[in-house]
């Protein structure tokens, strides 16, 4: 591709040449679209280049806890694509960190652009002290650049237990 793009410079400027050099005005006026289609290809190998060389396949996938959540995490166990990718045992200190603001990366890995189905099963205590143990299922699409997915554990006060709110962000 790199020997491709200066033979595209090379015929725009002997394009440019001709037609400085010929003064028939329809010959004139089809060099110079000649040309402009020229630079219009240019500039979409230069497009095409920069994807292919400055692409990321990296994804990371993080978890946070609503401030204040009645809720005990104990731990995660994380699969994308019913791959086993991630597992994290919570201590009381980092339980607390997530319930005061704070965020945790799960994963970090290379996935391709596509769809993919991220699974999180979850154990911890209800407000109750009583074991729970929930799975989640959240499907997302990557793109070309990096993906950031994160999965919030939140409070639903209306069945006196949580549930889980996603959010997406793409990087370019």
């Amino acid at each position: 591709m790199k020997a491709f793009l200066p033979f595209c410079g090379a015929l725009v400027l002997a394009l440019s040449s001709v037609a400085v050099a010929n003064n028939d005005d329809g010959l004139s006026e089809q060099i110079r679209q000649l040309k402009n289609e020229a630079l219009d290809l240019n500039r979409d190998l230069t497009l095409l280049e920069r994807e292919l060389i400055y692409a990321s396949p990296q994804t990371n996938i993080f978890v946070s806890v609503d401030v204040g959540t009645p809720i005990r995490l104990v731990d995660i166990n994380l699969t994308i694509d019913g791959d086993h990718v991630g597992y994290h045992f919570y201590t009381d200190q980092e339980f607390e960190s997530l319930t005061k603001g704070g965020i945790q990366r799960l994963y970090t890995g290379n996935l391709a652009s596509g769809r993919h189905v991220l699974e999180a099963t979850i154990t911890g205590y209800d407000p109750l002290g009583k074991d729970y143990q929930k799975t989640t299922t959240y499907t997302f699409t990557k793109g070309a650049g990096r993906k950031m997915v994160e999965m919030q554990v939140v409070d639903d006060l209306n069945k006196q237990q949580h549930k889980f709110e996603f959010r997406e962000w793409n990087q370019q």
